[in-house]
């Protein structure tokens, strides 16, 4: 018998040295062999199967190949590759979709129809007086296992995260309710999906009607405009032991911040929060109410909704979770029945790699979980390419280390985070690249849950952002915190800060050591709610050329940092383009951590030294890197050696500098669209034949067709404008308050937060 097994433990061994492809499939079996006719039935039993070939060194040049069969693979917990699972150089560990198959991986729970009943009686008592009751229905989830239904949140406030489990109803994402509707516009003067308060009453709380004093003297009851009597019907919701949560910018355009509501009053129409949103209510473009605490008057223009109410389901789709009753109340868009309807409760991510190296993941599609699609520690030479990202909980895809990573020609859409996280790329202290490309994906409709960009990077060496087609985000596009050497060309962006203002189509930060970073021939559009290239509180050194920059607040916005420069770029119906001394008022200044972030590299040695003296010739900067920035007789809290020339502005506002040794020379402008002689300009097409525009501009027309997304092995089809809605904004850019606007009225004390 003991002769027998080691037979048998001999065969498979020969079998898997000369096997370089094992097939997943739906009606497989993991007691089979990972044939085409005889599949595994999970990749787990796949990775086993590598990590036999591995043992054996059997692998070949060119690698193996785990071909995944098409069909819907249920994820009860992470699918993690490990250093084990990885391959070597020139013989990665392939997980491939086979032929035009579509693997889908789906990381939730699936709700039988049956499991929805009809509302019982004290349910019944809170539906919105607008709706037919019979048509909603309820889940008891008391006893299901789910781990993030116990509370809404774990404080009485939050701003960027997400607790609670998550809905959908054949593969589509159930909207949470809200009052007001998503796409609903009050009096035709709100944003979409927001009411506004009216004045603040102290530190936490804010008149909804009358009795405010807000600066723009609106006092209008929005909240009971509808004649439900929403404010009584709230009241009874919270005596009745029931949560009501609001989303608000309270304070500032960025960052909303989900309180818990305490009290309603209805005799003078206000709402008290638990906890006073930091630095206490009302905007703080407005004038100070009281010090201590501190709140504002308010200008009438902070944004806020409510979520997570029975009372408010008003809209076939929408959904609520009862915290009190451990009840989901659901209107569905369609009878119970015929929808395939799963909870997102998991926080793990779909797909980890720890460590894994050389591992390509191609064509797969992940969905579900209330965590990240694809989550990448310290893990090198990967390659993501050709997989649909939809329907997670955080991020589509999350990097930390590693480095000659790839992620090429994905789909990523629907996430409730960002669309895609880089940390710790490269080293900067020693400028070492991480060689990462982020290459053809598209990435849009994505922070859901909560609001974030599209990408955001954050102490980076060496990430190439290039070919990518970005649009309706909350919040900016692309940010980029602490980054080094960084290039950004041929991105399209359009339709963003749907939710947020005083952002930046690229948005970057961190100070005086942000240098070397190059933003080239880049497409945005229709963001009428941002600057087109914000380098905000002090960023240094982004150098933005041969860019087109269409319908933003201002082309270029430089916020008070040092050798920002901005050359050979068009800016078509922009308010302005600017370099501010913002730095002066608000402490930019040696002694503070602007030096301290700079001078932690040690600059006057290798390879910082050299690497000042490089960028100082290739960049024919006027500062001497570094000692002039570190040179209080300079006056480094001025925006010194930053500069705007040779620029073309169409139909747009003007050049604009403040204080320091900046420079504004050389640009052209152009009265009207129809001067600049775009080849089709409501199509989106602003190549020209104008020769004021190409003389500043030579290689406008070979350069624009290459820009966004283009076909490789990966994507075979490429969406037209018109189709992603790139051809008009989705929302009203006026009245949007930014930290810019105000720079010249903002005391020194106070800092951005």
């Amino acid at each position: 018998m003991k002769q027998l097994s080691i037979l048998v433990c001999l065969l498979l061994l020969a079998q898997l040295s000369f096997a370089q492809t094992f097939y997943v499939a739906t009606n497989g079996n993991d007691k089979n062999a990972g044939t085409l006719d005889k599949p595994f039935a999970t990749i787990d039993k796949a990775k086993e199967a590598v990590r036999q070939l591995k043992k054996s060194n059997a692998i070949n040049e060119g690698g193996v190949t785990v071909f995944i069969r098409g069909g819907d693979y249920q994820i009860n917990s992470s699918i993690e590759f490990v250093k084990e699972d990885g391959g070597n150089e020139g013989k990665p560990v392939i997980y491939k979709a086979y032929e035009n198959e579509t693997p889908h991986l789906v990381n939730a729970t699936m709700i039988a129809a049956n499991k929805w009943k009809p509302l019982q009686k004290e349910a019944l008592k809170r539906v919105h007086p607008k709706v037919n009751a019979s048509k909603l229905v309820e889940l008891d989830i008391s006893g299901m296992g789910f781990k993030n239904t116990k509370q809404f949140a774990p404080t009485n406030q939050f701003t960027t995260d997400w607790f609670i489990i998550d809905l959908f109803a054949n593969n589509q994402r159930q909207p949470i309710s809200q009052w007001p509707n998503l796409n609903e516009n009050i009096r035709g003067k709100n944003d979409p999906g927001w009411t506004t308060c009216n004045g603040s009453k102290d530190n936490h709380t804010f008149y909804y009607g009358a009795n405010g004093k807000p600066q723009d003297k609106d006092t209008v009851n929005e909240l009971d405009l509808d004649g439900t009597h929403r404010s009584n019907r709230w009241a009874k919701t919270l005596q009745s032991g029931h949560e009501i949560w609001l989303k608000g910018l309270w304070r500032v355009p960025w960052e909303p911040r989900t309180h818990k509501m305490k009290e309603i009053d209805t005799t003078d129409n206000s709402i008290s929060l638990y906890e006073a949103p930091p630095q206490g209510m009302g905007s703080k473009y407005s004038a100070i109410a009281n010090e201590k605490p501190q709140w504002r008057t308010g200008n009438g223009k902070e944004n806020w909704y409510a979520l997570n109410l029975l009372e408010e389901i008003d809209q076939p789709g929408e959904w609520a979770l009862d915290i009190k009753d451990q009840k989901i109340y659901y209107y569905p868009p369609a009878p119970i029945a015929s929808l395939k309807m799963m909870v997102s409760d998991a926080r793990e991510p779909v797909i980890k790699l720890s460590s894994a190296d050389n591992v390509q993941l191609i064509g797969l599609t992940i969905e579900g979980g209330l965590g990240t699609g694809i989550e990448m520690q310290n893990s090198s030479h990967v390659l993501i390419a050709g997989c649909n990202i939809q329907n997670v909980g955080n991020s589509g895809i999350s990097i930390n280390g590693g480095n000659f990573n790839t992620i090429q020609s994905n789909e990523i859409s629907q996430t409730g985070g960002w669309g895609i996280e880089l940390k710790n790329i490269g080293n900067r202290k020693n400028l070492l690249s991480g060689n990462v490309a982020i290459t053809n994906n598209h990435i849009h409709h994505i922070g859901k849950l909560a609001f974030k960009e599209a990408i955001i990077m954050v102490n980076a060496v060496g990430v190439i952002v290039a070919h990518n087609l970005l649009h309706d985000t909350p919040k900016g596009t692309i940010r980029t915190d602490d980054i080094n050497n960084c290039v950004f060309e041929y991105n399209e962006i359009h339709n963003i800060a749907l939710k947020e203002g005083d952002t930046g189509v690229f948005y970057n930060y961190g100070g005086w050591s942000t240098y070397g970073n190059i933003f080239r021939y880049n497409f945005s559009h229709h963001t009428n709610r941002a600057n087109g290239f914000y380098s905000d509180d002090g960023d240094s050194g982004d150098f933005y050329y041969n860019n087109i920059v269409q319908g933003c607040l201002n082309g270029v916005q430089f916020g008070g940092g040092h050798d920002v420069i901005a050359e050979n770029n068009l800016f078509v119906q922009s308010k302005g383009q600017s370099i501010d001394d913002r730095g002066k008022d608000r402490n930019y200044r040696l002694g503070t951590r602007y030096e301290t972030n700079l001078t932690k590299f040690d600059v006057t040695k290798s390879p910082w030294k050299e690497y000042g003296e490089k960028l100082q010739t290739d960049q024919h900067l006027t500062n001497n890197l570094w000692a002039d920035i570190l040179n209080r007789e300079l006056h480094p809290e001025l925006p010194n050696g930053s500069r705007m020339k040779d620029n073309v502005a169409v139909a747009s506002g003007k050049f604009v500098k403040r204080t320091g040794n900046v420079e504004v020379s050389n640009n052209t402008t152009i009265a009207t669209i129809t001067d600049a002689a775009f080849f089709d300009y409501a199509n989106m097409d602003l190549r020209t034949n104008n020769q004021q525009i190409l003389d500043k501009f030579p290689n406008l027309n070979s350069i624009f067709p290459l820009i966004g997304l283009q076909i490789d092995s990966y994507r075979k089809t490429i969406p037209s404008r018109k189709e992603t809605g790139g051809l008009s904004n989705r929302t009203s850019g006026e009245n949007v308050d930014t930290e810019d606007k105000m720079v010249d009225k903002i005391k020194a004390t106070q800092k951005k937060s």
